[in-house]
């Protein structure tokens, strides 16, 4: 799949270098331009490239990797995002790590507000960023949730992160998924691992 990152600190070069793994075609992108991760090049694969912010926003699968405040605005530079799937992956916290309230939404609502006609899941937010990549020490499976108001975009992006290590689970809808995966939901920073019994 073609998977476009719009953010390229700790946690959108987790996912590239995470997502790279796959038969995925990745295209990695920061608001400071694609030049500027050219002397990044070693940290990734060959599968990974370098774009600008408006062509990683037009991928199938579009990974929504910046602060919670900037997203929305991010999201807003397309107009009709035309059913492709967004990964919201952001956390409501500010920089300086104050909680954004965003009641009565949660958080990926908001997420999804921003995204005109995409389909959006929430996902990745909960684990720490050295988790992120699927590895376990041992046997196992790393449990992945994930949350979303479309059946077929929730089964296409378990299909996708099922052969990186991950177990994914769906915690339903945006409403109540993402109000647990959020901050303050109960699940967030937790790093499960699934044994096959």
């Amino acid at each position: 799949m073609e998977i476009g990152i719009v953010g390229a600190g700790t946690v959108g070069t987790v996912l590239a270098q995470t997502f790279a793994r796959g038969d995925n075609q990745v295209k990695l992108s920061r608001h400071s331009g694609a030049a500027s991760l050219a002397p990044r090049r070693d940290e990734f694969a060959a599968n990974v490239v370098f774009v600008e912010v408006s062509v990683a926003l037009q991928q199938p699968l579009v990974i929504i990797a910046v602060p919670f405040e900037q997203a929305p605005a991010v999201l807003r530079q397309v107009a009709d995002y035309d059913q492709r799937i967004v990964v919201d992956v952001t956390n409501q916290f500010t920089a300086d790590f104050k909680k954004i309230k965003t009641a009565p939404l949660t958080g990926s609502e908001v997420i999804a507000a921003a995204a005109n006609n995409a389909r959006v899941i929430k996902a990745f937010n909960t684990l720490p960023p050295e988790f992120m990549d699927g590895h376990v020490s041992g046997e196992g499976r790393r449990v992945l949730f994930y949350a979303g108001d479309d059946i077929v975009a929730k089964k296409t992006f378990a299909e996708l992160v099922r052969p990186l290590n991950f177990r994914p689970i769906n915690l339903g809808k945006l409403r109540h998924g993402g109000s647990v995966m959020q901050v303050g939901g109960g699940l967030g920073n937790t790093h499960f691992v699934q044994i096959e019994e």
